[in-house]
């Protein structure tokens, strides 16, 4: 188990960290203001994916839980959109104007991590 979690862990860190370089290179943008909300969004969904990843190879141990792991994953997926939304809530709708084009950029970090994500848990969910 413990070599999963470290291979889980590497290919988060070469994946984010591989996209979140690209991104900041595409751009090529001196809005200090934007680089650093795109870093906030590359770190909290590389740390909220990786522990759902974890806590659902933790979880698969227990037959009760095992069973639930996609609906659990579902009400993880639903949370994780409502805290990144209010934690980009001023830049995406409120008083802070971004233009589109970067609100749209915002998003790329959600899908990278969405895939690493997906492959993982349905990994884990067919190993039984």
């Amino acid at each position: 188990m413990i070599k999963q979690i470290v291979q889980y862990l590497v290919v988060f860190i070469l994946v984010g960290a591989t996209s979140f370089f690209l991104h900041q290179f595409l751009l090529a943008d001196d809005n200090i203001a934007f680089n650093d909300l795109l870093q906030n969004a590359y770190i909290f969904h590389f740390i909220f994916s990786l522990s759902v990843i974890i806590a659902f190879q933790l979880l698969s141990k227990s037959e009760k839980v095992f069973t639930q792991l996609g609906f659990i994953y579902m009400g993880l997926l639903v949370f994780k959109i409502v805290v990144y939304t209010a934690m980009c809530y001023p830049q995406l709708v409120g008083d802070q104007y971004l233009p589109r084009f970067y609100r749209a950029s915002l998003l790329i970090p959600v899908f990278v991590f969405l895939v690493l994500e997906v492959f993982f848990v349905s990994k884990i969910i067919q190993r039984r």
